[in-house]
């Protein structure tokens, strides 16, 4: 079936359906960082409000697949490859209770090899797929694909910033080796980020020199070698607030940018949530900024969601610091922040965490039908061959105001027991 072309607002005439109601079954990509969660991407305006989220299909967590490890593929116009762990009853339960509706033909897997092989098998029946970073799997790599995956390779890249986005609004910043990036760290004592530049590489990865007496840090730094052959040594921003600006690329190739969130603030380089608010919104000046850039990867061919992660230093100067064009964290809450938490003049979106095998619905229902809490994504390891590890959700909650919010944030996590 052809991929068709849509105009907005309408919602997307799929052969069989309606494509006059927000409530047509619309797949929404959510929170998959390194892989590929729902069939029949839909166009990213036509998505905006809907409340079709097919979160079942989402088990990832700080941008790899929870249950293989392995940036996954599914096909464009086919059945939903997920998790066993994300699509289990009690997971599908919980999310049509927080109004969402959910996929219902699923190909679900319990391990990496079944979860490779459903991808397999689309690409050989012809079907057409749809990635977030380029599989490494040969025949995968040779498959129909929405975005070829030498592009989606490019703009994943760090260094893409330098391509799409004007000098004046980048960090200084130098690709090195290893043993550069030693040499620079050694005799630049100013604070700096080291992120990975390689061919192929989209670990999330990101080493601050002044914190290189934290463990974590140090062992990254003293195995630069094993990650990446080249290297980005970036100056570090001290930011006042770090937005995620979302964009969509229609088919036809226009761009549209849906808002902002602002990220909450990250003990590692690793996304932990966004708020969402009229308190802190991004300039127009940063917005046209990134605008241009995603006009530009239009032009290469890229279609589907994109991201920045941006921000404002504390003297006022705007910065671009990460690309991702993909289905960002913070995807799923700029789209949803009107239709599902529209009441509320503040959303939240966190990570929650329960015993594994605990049934969460019971103990979310009374924030859920209160309004205070959507949940986009329920995945329990227990479910798959990865044994009982904690189970994981993600949810955006609502209240009067930021602080309000992460009271709330805490009331939730407190009821899941932990």
């Amino acid at each position: 079936m052809a991929h068709p072309e849509f105009v907005p607002p309408r919602g997307p005439a799929w052969a069989g359906m309606s494509g006059d109601s927000m409530d047509a079954p619309i797949q929404v990509q959510v929170f998959a960082p390194d892989g590929v969660l729902l069939a029949r991407p839909p166009d990213p305006v036509a998505t905006a409000g809907s409340r079709y989220l097919a979160g079942a299909g989402s088990a990832l967590y700080n941008g790899l697949d929870m249950i293989t490890g392995l940036h996954l593929t599914l096909p464009q116009q086919a059945a939903v490859i997920c998790s066993s762990g994300s699509s289990a009853e009690k997971s599908l339960r919980l999310l049509s209770r927080c109004g969402l509706k959910t996929p219902t033909d699923l190909r679900e897997f319990r391990s990496g090899a079944q979860a490779m092989q459903l991808a397999r098998e689309a690409a050989d029946r012809g079907e057409v797929l749809e990635f977030q970073f380029p599989p490494h799997d040969p025949q995968l790599r040779e498959a129909r694909a929405r975005v070829s995956p030498d592009l989606l390779a490019r703009l994943n890249n760090k260094t893409v910033l330098e391509t799409l986005i004007a000098p004046e609004y980048l960090p200084r910043r130098q690709v090195a080796t290893p043993a550069e990036v030693r040499r620079i760290v050694q005799q630049d004592r100013r604070p700096a980020v080291v992120k990975p530049a390689g061919v192929e590489v989209y670990s999330g990865i990101a080493i601050f020199t002044r914190r290189l007496q934290d463990r974590l840090n140090r062992s990254l730094f003293n195995q630069l070698e094993q990650v990446s052959d080249r290297w980005i040594v970036e100056e570090e921003v001290p930011f006042r607030t770090i937005w995620g600006l979302q964009f969509g690329v229609t088919e036809s190739g226009s761009v549209h940018y849906f808002g902002a969130s602002v990220h909450l603030p990250q003990p590692t380089s690793t996304w932990v949530g966004c708020v969402m608010d009229d308190d802190d919104q991004p300039p127009a000046e940063l917005v046209e900024a990134l605008t241009v850039g995603v006009r530009k990867a239009s032009a290469l061919g890229y279609r589907g969601y994109c991201a920045f992660d941006a921000g404002i230093s504390r003297d006022g100067q705007l910065r671009v610091i990460d690309p991702n064009f993909r289905v960002s964290g913070a995807t799923a809450s700029v789209l949803h922040r009107s239709s599902l938490l529209g009441q509320h003049p503040c959303a939240m979106t966190t990570f929650f965490s329960l015993a594994p095998g605990v049934d969460a619905e019971p103990i979310l229902a009374p924030f859920i039908d209160r309004g205070q809490l959507v949940v986009f994504m329920h995945h329990d390891p227990a479910e798959t061959d990865n044994g009982p590890q904690p189970a994981t959700i993600v949810g955006m909650v609502g209240a009067s105001d930021r602080y309000a919010c992460g009271v709330l944030v805490a009331q939730i996590q407190r009821a899941l027991g932990s």
